[in-house]
């Protein structure tokens, strides 16, 4: 019997494991089919999830990084006396190749915010770097903002014999050529010590007469503009677009008179619509406001001076939150009808946050004393410095890591 039932099993052998073979090799190649699938979709589902929450980190750490700013710069405004904080409102300008003494005192004694460099401060590479390294020296408790007008073309503080980018904003009509061309900009500036450019120019000029044609957009201004305010940020630096709401399109200079526009509140959107746009750009941390008169919006003050412009317009309507400053407080379109103590005080009660003069130290002087002296007059509220400084070493923190 047991041979009979072995024999059996030794015929019967070969045809099961022919039957059996087949299906274990077609199950085998089944399985690894369905085993690749099922790594794969694994796979993707692991990577998806990681990328997502990669960039979900990302968003997290970068809010989180901006709320200890805020926490930081409000710790550091409770520390600071009104005369450190009203200094904070000014960039001024000065003499010579080196810091003198008027510009050593109000970096040590006012505690000025920062510091604007023209032509004949600079020499070479070399002395410009000095120059930057020495003023922030100066400054021991909060760092400088230095600042410069290298907008390209003609208007360059900085030459080819120490920068390689001068190309005219007039010249550049393609986003990607803007963006690297400011970006490039922005690392030889940074390399320099310079940490804000005035620039770009967003103004609406179209007349070959007028004292703007040379430096502005030909077309497609809010999206060149837009371009160039990233490539500056990514290049290390702050960029300040100007000259908010835009200079009319004809032949007065704000440098020597004021430009006066007539529209309505109604046409003014459009009018600002380049500004309004950038505004959008996150990337936007700064804009200048020009010394223009709407003279239907507001007939008693230019826009650098008018709480309409600036805080109900530029602020409440259109929801900008960054730093906003002043052209040149020391040009003839104020300077013809205002003094600088007047004009001082107009410009933080309309809203700006910082003030420029770009030379004259008895006026830089005068400015500084007449917002101190509103402050404990009561004209102006410490509240409103505040709001102003708060801003200022915000953006501060974010350039020096506060």
């Amino acid at each position: 019997m047991w041979k009979t039932e072995r024999s059996f099993d030794q015929k019967a052998r070969p045809l099961s494991f022919h039957k059996y073979g087949t299906m274990i090799c077609t199950m085998t190649q089944t399985s690894k089919l369905f085993t690749f699938i099922l790594l794969f979709v694994c796979s993707f589902l692991i990577a998806s999830y990681f990328l997502f929450t990669k960039y979900l980190d990302s968003d997290i750490k970068q809010e989180r990084e901006e709320i200890i700013q805020l926490k930081n710069s409000e710790k550091l405004l409770t520390e600071m006396t009104l005369e450190e904080k009203v200094g904070q409102m000014f960039i001024m300008g000065f003499w010579g190749t080196e810091p003198d003494y008027y510009i050593t005192k109000m970096i040590q004694e006012r505690n000025i915010g920062g510091v604007i460099l023209f032509k004949y401060n600079i020499q070479d590479s070399v002395q410009l770097t000095k120059l930057s390294s020495d003023l922030q020296t100066l400054s021991k408790k909060i760092p400088l903002l230095i600042s410069i007008d290298q907008e390209g073309g003609v208007v360059s503080r900085l030459d080819t014999s120490i920068v390689s980018e001068i190309t005219a904003q007039s010249e550049i009509t393609k986003e990607r050529d803007a963006y690297n061309i400011s970006k490039k900009r922005a690392k030889e500036l940074k390399a320099l010590g310079i940490t804000m450019n005035f620039s770009p120019v967003l103004d609406n000029i179209q007349k070959e007469d007028s004292f703007l044609y040379d430096r502005v957009f030909r077309n497609d201004i809010y999206l060149l503009g837009n371009a160039i305010i990233s490539g500056y940020l990514d290049g290390g630096i702050v960029a300040v677009p100007k000259h908010f709401p835009g200079h009319p399109d004809d032949t007065t200079d704000s440098h020597k008179g004021l430009p006066e526009v007539n529209i309505s509140e109604a046409e003014f959107d459009q009018y600002a619509s380049q500004f309004k746009e950038v505004i959008l750009n996150e990337d936007t941390q700064a804009m200048m406001v020009g010394h223009i008169l709407f003279k239907q919006i507001d007939s008693a003050n230019p826009s650098s001076l008018s709480s309409k412009i600036i805080s109900e317009i530029l602020r409440e309507k259109y929801g900008f939150e960054g730093v906003v400053m002043t052209d040149d407080m020391q040009m003839g379109a104020l300077t013809e009808s205002l003094s600088i103590s007047e004009a001082a005080v107009k410009a933080v009660t309309a809203g700006n946050d910082i003030l420029i003069y770009s030379g004259e130290p008895e006026e830089q002087a005068q400015a500084y004393n007449a917002i101190i002296s509103a402050v404990k007059s009561g004209t102006l509220s410490e509240e409103r410095i505040n709001e102003s400084v708060l801003r200022i070493l915000t953006l501060k923190s974010q350039i020096f890591n506060l």
